[in-house]
């Protein structure tokens, strides 16, 4: 229980429990001596004084102090007064985690973009040392592709880049789905609309492109490669076909062999081919495996 909770149950007990009965009659039922109600007052008023500090600061206007009436409709405003200030305190705490949650994405997010560019870096730095132009070539133009196209690379490992994001990304979308239900639930559709769009212009630019490896059923295998061109390797490595890419949508990824007239387009659970001017056909069955 937070310490604004506790507070305000104390308050509760203060203001409402004397309000039952007048204070003469109460002190003429029970049958205490006066020296005893004396110091049971001296006790309860510094008991008072300890708990009830914080949540007495809640009020607006000079600070004084409070004294207990037998009005219950008085009791009872004081209590519905602290009770909006909790949730005002609370609509605020809401509100700062979904701002704390930008704040974190945004952290995270520019922390990965930078640690994938050194590795680019360092990778074209290694390639042109050892002499290797070639190969220097091919990581400044994945390094480019990723960034106009948002395409993972194969010259470099991105495991942990692809794992921060995955993370950074989560947490946002968390955060955005509570403060869209609580729209939802209080019929503010405007609002929930509003932050549906919020959360996908901040999210959509960090969804990347991480179609790289695509297993097909009787096992072969397609693999982009370094230049970006695919490799289908099949017959238990025995038989390689080469294609380039000529389509990259968001449901496949179609290939052109670089030798024959030959198409696959490669989607999340099967393969479809087309040969020459004949119509696509279902060919295998099949997924992404990286």
């Amino acid at each position: 229980m937070s310490l604004l909770s506790r507070n305000i149950v104390s308050l509760l007990i203060v203001f409402l429990i004397p309000s039952v009965l007048p204070a003469e009659e109460i002190n003429a039922r029970v049958p205490f001596q006066n020296r005893m109600l004396e110091g049971c007052d001296a006790d309860l008023n510094s008991w008072r004084a300890d708990t009830d500090q914080t949540a007495f600061e809640l009020f607006e206007g000079p600070s004084q102090s409070m004294q207990r009436t037998n009005h219950p409709e008085q009791n009872l405003d004081q209590v519905i007064m602290i009770l909006a200030y909790a949730e005002q305190d609370q609509g605020k705490s809401k509100k700062n985690d979904l701002e704390t949650a930008q704040q974190e994405f945004k952290e995270r997010v520019e922390a990965a973009m930078k640690s994938i560019d050194e590795l680019f870096e360092k990778e074209k730095a290694t390639a042109i040392k050892r002499g290797n132009t070639h190969a220097a070539d091919l990581i400044e133009r994945q390094r480019e592709r990723f960034k106009e196209k948002r395409i993972l690379p194969s010259v470099i490992r991105t495991t942990h880049f692809e794992k921060e994001i995955v993370i950074a990304v989560t947490a946002l979308q968390k955060a955005y789905h509570s403060e869209i239900l609580e729209s939802t639930r209080d019929g503010n559709k405007a609002k929930a609309s509003l932050l549906e769009t919020k959360a996908y212009n901040e999210i959509s630019a960090y969804v990347f492109d991480g179609r790289r490896t695509y297993v097909r059923e009787g096992g072969a295998v397609y693999a982009i490669q370094p230049d970006n061109s695919w490799l289908e390797v099949k017959n238990k490595g025995k038989s390689h076909v080469r294609f380039h890419e000529v389509a990259r949508k968001s449901d496949y990824i179609e290939l052109k062999s670089k030798t024959t007239d030959v198409r696959a387009r490669l989607y999340n659970d099967r393969v479809s081919a087309k040969h020459g001017y004949y119509p696509w056909r279902h060919f295998k069955n099949g997924r992404w495996a990286q």
